[in-house]
């Protein structure tokens, strides 16, 4: 490094050779503080003394006086851990000490200072333990400046760099005690209020310390606050202004360990109070903390816990909620540095005004909340943490609306302190049901700022609208917390829909941009989605079944995935049909919850639309609907919907009307006419192969509950459009479709026999060829309905044959069947056969390579059994060219049926011939 000063010329280059020194010097700090752990002979000081001199020298001799406020950030940072390590050099200190001035004057500068408070840190850290006195006029200027941080009012400090701060200021009382005191001291004479208040602060945070070095001096403080009071124009120009923030740094010493500090407070507050009360009468206030100046020098805790408490209550009554908060940030402000008691003591007088006070502080709450989660990631040992969560409670019982409304501004994602400070609100069941049902609201009626809502584009924007996301997260941490889950029962019929139009609502979106500008902690749990805000009302869901005591049926929707269909939008309705199924059989769907979601199948909201239809269409199957009234209108609603321009929802409106088998099955007679035409229609849905297979499923329910005579002239129309699927290449159509016609081979019984005969007849080709379905299970269908379809073709011997090849559950062997099926018809019926024969050669062209050489052998068999003599010539010739045709096929097991046949044909001769 030393070789390359000589190169390091521009601004860049100077930033990284800083940002090395930087690193370098603190890991030999590290050393220096560790040097016995490491297994190495040790190294000495003035080694590393005299390596990182030359660089101090040339940095701090060339580069101070750069402009670049990067430049100047990197150096401010390497010049402490630098400075750190030269202090260990013996000999005299004065070139390092020099540049503590322009450290100093860093602070007046546009730059991150924290970064000069850690400088100051670490060479006063050195200094101190090492007893290396400051000059005098140095100690004065870190002094003065780190005073001027804490007690300007144009200053914003981070909490960082407040914690810095004080904690350089503990080790100059550290390294000198009565140079600090007297300076503190001094300060307090300033008639600047900022700066006296500054000034007592830092005089209890020393206290509060327990420095060995500043033992027996623990009286400064209440000494300091009372000679303030008595100055005459802090009186009458800024104590009365102060009353808040000046409680809040006194009132925990009422639980100091010295009795005698504990009844200078006593003094304080009474001094306080007179000033603060100089118009009103303080009537028996006075006598009462008369009385409590010897309470306090009780030394069992519990008493003076009491005394403390009784001195809050006193003061609340004369407390200025204006100025509620100076004292709560000046109460938190102390609670790190206080002892376990005085902090126990500032916790409880917090709560105590809070509780006292709390009505009167309406316009105050955004302002406390604020202070109190600005406090919280500071604050993390568990009994202080606990004020700060119960203050948020106290507050919510005065002030619900305006807690959650501030709560709520926070925004998303949400941090793990606002979620902690959402499940203190859980604790106290009856806050928790009035908090719940005002979340409730905030979801149905949010307050967008974009206008009203007035098109299906405008809700259905790709990015989920924040509050109410925000007051979903809001109930997830509310009832995570609560304990009682007959709470959580009781409104569940209130909480259930909420949550799930927010599913509806969210469903493919995308989380709103992030409204934090603070690195919080994000809350590790339901905000974990990757980008998909539907799981946040998901997991508030699941959190209400479970608290309400659901633990089993939670475990059920897990164990099936029941959360993972309904996210994802292409399989949302089936998730949301499994989830109704599930909380049907738990009993939990009530009257009050499907009355709830009846008004969104009429929403501009596709996603809502799709989500009432699915929950309707599953309800349909439960025979509550009947027993609460719900049957008549649910069942007009779904008829409705079955013309929706969305085909999901189309498709949940026919599986809902196939549903009334198992809710209502005495009701289908009655309603069949109404019911086959809705299906029947559906059958031809030009845009939906899912909502044809829909309404097969449906129609095949209802066929099951009727009679022939039921099912009226929808029965022609019906097998008409059923035998249109036969060849359809959406495998699940054409095993519905197969599955249907043998419903109605098995109702056809006399009315319609003739009728149902002849489209057996003209099918019956098709059934034959797809007994050896490329699908599996398409072809085990279609033996049934084949089986079943026989007998219309008024043959018995024909009958008898083919039932010696599907009768049981032996396997199949098609060729068999086929060569019997022709044989019998050669005798019986030659019309018939020739009928095989034309519909067969049709499926030359199949999509399907496995019909097409099924195809083709069957017509090699059906040519074995015909009279050549009776065929004419043209339809010899035709044969003769397509299996030529299949000869040149992409499948090779094609090619070698039609050559097969083809030899079989005409064995030895060419196609000429």
């Amino acid at each position: 490094m030393i070789s390359m000063l000589e190169l390091v010329k521009d601004s860049r280059m100077r930033q990284a050779f800083c940002g090395v020194l930087e690193k370098w010097s603190r890991a030999v700090n590290v050393y220096f503080m560790n040097w016995e752990k490491c297994p190495f002979p040790r190294m000495g000081e003035s080694q590393f003394c005299n390596q990182i001199l030359p660089l101090y020298c040339h940095v701090t001799s060339n580069w101070l006086t750069c402009e670049e406020l990067e430049l100047k950030q990197a150096i401010i940072k390497a010049l402490g851990p630098m400075m750190g390590i030269l202090l260990h050099k013996k000999g005299p200190q004065n070139p390092i000490f020099k540049e503590i001035s322009w450290l100093l004057e860093q602070y007046k500068e546009e730059i991150d200072v924290l970064h000069v408070t850690k400088s100051l840190s670490q060479l006063l850290e050195v200094s101190g333990e090492y007893k290396i006195p400051l000059p005098k006029g140095k100690f004065q200027a870190i002094c003065s400046a780190l005073h001027n941080q804490i007690s300007s009012p144009a200053k914003q400090l981070s909490i960082e760099n407040h914690k810095e701060l004080f904690h350089c200021v503990l080790l100059l009382a550290r390294s000198s005690p009565d140079d600090l005191l007297a300076f503190l001291h001094k300060q307090q004479e300033i008639e600047h209020e900022a700066v006296r208040v500054a000034s007592l602060e830092l005089l209890r945070a020393i206290v509060g310390a327990h420095l060995p070095e500043t033992r027996g001096k623990k009286l400064l403080i209440v000494k300091a606050v009372k000679s303030t009071l008595s100055d005459q124009n802090a009186t009458t120009q800024g104590t009365f202004d102060r009353f808040g923030s000046l409680i809040g740094k006194i009132a925990p010493f009422s639980c100091d360990s010295l009795a005698t500090s504990r009844q200078w407070v006593v003094d304080c507050i009474s001094c306080l109070l007179c000033i603060q009360g100089q118009s009103i009468n303080l009537g028996s206030a006075e006598e009462e903390l008369r009385c409590l100046r010897e309470a306090v020098t009780a030394p069992d805790p519990e008493a003076l816990f009491q005394a403390s408490s009784k001195m809050a209550r006193i003061v609340s009554e004369y407390f200025p909620s204006e100025q509620a908060t100076d004292f709560i940030e000046a109460t938190l402000g102390g609670l790190l540095s206080a002892s376990p008691t005085c902090a126990a003591a500032a916790g409880l007088w917090m709560k105590i005004i809070l509780m006292e006070c709390g009505d009167a502080m309406l316009d105050k709450v955004p302002d406390i909340l604020a202070i109190l989660y600005r406090h919280m990631p500071t604050i993390q040992e568990g009994r202080l943490r606990q004020f700060l969560v119960e203050a948020v409670s106290i507050l919510a019982h005065h002030h619900q609306e305006a807690m959650i409304s501030s709560l709520l501004s926070k925004g998303l994602p949400m941090d793990s302190d606002t979620a902690e400070l959402w499940r203190s609100l859980g604790g106290d069941p009856l806050l928790a049901t009035q908090v719940l049902r005002a979340l409730i609201e905030k979801i149905k009626t949010p307050t967008r700022t974009e206008g009203s809502i007035t098109s299906e584009t405008e809700i259905d924007r790709h990015l989920a609208a924040a509050e109410p996301l925000s007051a979903t997260c809001a109930i997830f941490e509310v009832v995570s917390a609560l304990q009682s889950s007959k709470a959580v029962q009781e409104l569940l019929p209130e909480l259930f829909p909420v949550l799930l139009q927010q599913v509806s609502q969210t469903l493919g979106q995308k989380l709103p941009l992030p409204t934090r500008s603070s690195p919080s902690k994000i809350r590790e749990g339901p905000q974990l989605t990757e980008g998909n805000p539907c799981r946040l009302p998901i997991k508030a869901l699941e959190v209400v079944l479970f608290k309400g005591g659901n633990e089993r049926l939670v475990r059920a929707l897990r164990k099936q995935r029941t959360w993972t269909l309904v996210e994802n939008p292409k399989t949302h309705h089936e998730g949301v049909c499994l989830l109704v199924s599930i909380l049907l059989r738990s009993g939990l769907i009530t009257p009050e919850i499907i009355q709830s979601l009846l008004p969104w199948v009429n929403s501009p909201s596709e996603n809502h639309r799709v989500t009432s239809t699915a929950f309707l269409a599953q309800l349909m199957s439960d025979p509550m609907l009947r027993e609460k009234k719900f049957l008549k209108p649910v069942l007009h609603i779904l008829e409705e919907k079955s013309h929706d321009r969305n085909s999901i929802v189309r498709q949940m409106a026919v599986r809902g009307l196939g549903n009334l088998v198992y809710g209502a099955p005495e009701k289908v007679k009655k309603h069949k006419k109404f019911l086959m035409v809705i299906l029947i229609r559906a059958l031809s849905d030009p845009f939906s192969s899912e909502v044809i297979g829909e309404s097969m499923k449906a129609v095949a329910k209802v066929l099951k509950e009727l009679k022939e005579k039921d099912i009226g002239s929808s029965f022609r129309d019906l097998t008409q459009q059923i035998r249109t699927y036969f060849d359809n290449e959406d495998d699940a159509l054409r095993l519905l479709s197969f599955v249907l016609f043998g419903i109605l081979a098995r109702l056809t019984k006399r009315k319609w026999k003739g009728y149902f005969a002849e489209q057996v007849r003209q099918s019956w080709v098709t059934l034959l060829l797809h007994l050896q379905d490329p699908n599996p299970r398409v072809s085990v269908e279609c033996r049934a309905t084949f089986h079943l379809c026989v007998p219309f073709l008024g043959l018995k011997r024909l009958q008898a044959a083919v039932n010696q090849h599907l009768d049981g559950t032996a396997e199949l062997k098609p060729e068999e069947l086929q060569v019997d099926i022709c044989r019998h018809l050669a005798k019986e019926n030659a019309e018939l056969l020739e009928n095989l024969y034309k519909s067969t050669i049709t499926y030359f062209c199949s999509s399907w390579e496995e019909i097409r050489a099924v195809a083709a052998k069957l017509a090699g068999i059906i040519l074995e059994h015909i009279d050549r003599q009776h065929m004419k010539w043209q339809d010899l010739e035709h044969l003769l060219m397509s299996l030529q045709v299949l000869k040149k096929d992409p499948s090779p097991s094609v090619q070698l049926v039609a050559t097969e046949v083809l030899n079989d044909i005409c064995p030895g001769r060419v196609l000429g011939e």
